[in-house]
């Protein structure tokens, strides 16, 4: 296989698998059609896999088309991130930098780099946008927003920074005088600290049945991870929160792991920018951010 040509026909590749016909791909492209599936053909033909499935009604992916779509996607955002970065090297971090992140997480870990960010770079301008509302960065000129979960929005290019998991956790107080918990239905005999979000349980609800929801008592139901922590901190109960919330607690032993969470399922939390080109200001920005964070991050 010849390595370099076989790394030109991926960009066509995915704009033929993301518009799903040569003809609309041509158009973008600014090419023939014939053209396109001359090199699709050569591409198949290099892999030895067939990665559409051709008719007169349009394309469809194969399962090696799918593959190939996913990886090369990934591919291309880490080659278009790293000349970006090369590029904003000979720039000078000036301006206003505006991010929007959920409130504690912002708190936690963005704040304690303004210091040392405004330090080295005295013509930059931070704007904290700290909300738990879903904010569209290309609509409210972000720089970058920072999420959690999986994201459906592909007109938003993503930076995975960390990983989060979710924990059951409580004071030692909690536990000497009301025990452990041995199950999820045990938490009916205990008090729970419950997020709030828009008047809907945002936490207990992803793991608990409605049933079982019903017979728990909720002594506090807050909108905010850091009210949370610290109620569970003061032995109001079992609560349960992220491990970049409570993780650097499980790890000094103020607070005490309990269930597993049944998912059992790990979460991304990225950083989302609405422009291909990393800014000289976002890229300072997105160093300093990974190393506060760490890795693996330290809350693990």
């Amino acid at each position: 296989m010849n390595d370099a040509r076989y790394a030109e026909h991926l960009p066509i590749f995915l704009d033929v698998a993301q518009l799903g016909s040569f003809s609309a791909a041509a158009r973008k492209l600014g090419m023939v059609p014939s053209s396109l599936v001359r090199h699709i053909d050569t591409l198949e033909g290099e892999l030895g896999v067939m990665l559409f499935v051709r008719s007169t009604r349009g394309l469809v992916l194969t399962e090696a088309g799918e593959m190939l779509k996913k990886r090369a996607s990934q591919l291309l955002t880490q080659i278009i991130d790293i000349r970006a970065e090369l590029a904003a090297q000979n720039e000078t971090p000036q301006g206003v930098l505006r991010i929007s992140c959920l409130p504690t997480f912002g708190k936690t870990y963005l704040l304690p780099l303004l210091p040392v960010l405004i330090q080295r770079y005295p013509r930059l301008v931070v704007e904290l946008d700290l909300t738990e509302r879903q904010t569209d960065p290309k609509q409210e000129m972000l720089d970058a927003a920072i999420r959690i979960g999986e994201q459906k929005d592909s007109s938003l290019y993503a930076n995975r920074i960390a990983t989060q998991r979710w924990f059951m956790c409580a004071s030692p107080d909690y536990i000497v005088r009301n025990g452990k918990p041995a199950n999820l239905q045990e938490l009916r005999d205990h008090q729970l600290i419950a997020r709030y979000h828009k008047q809907q349980p945002a936490c207990w609800a992803q793991i608990l049945s409605e049933p079982l929801m019903n017979q728990c008592k909720m002594v506090l139901r807050c909108d905010d991870f850091s009210a949370q922590r610290q109620a569970a901190l003061l032995g109001l109960g079992i609560t349960f929160l992220p491990n970049w919330v409570v993780g650097p607690d499980i790890q000094a032993g103020s607070l005490l792991p309990l269930l597993a969470d049944p998912r059992g399922e790990e979460q991304g939390i990225y950083l989302l920018r609405p422009a291909a080109r990393i800014s000289a200001k976002l890229s300072v920005f997105m160093s300093l951010l990974t190393e506060r964070i760490g890795q693996p991050p330290s809350w693990q």
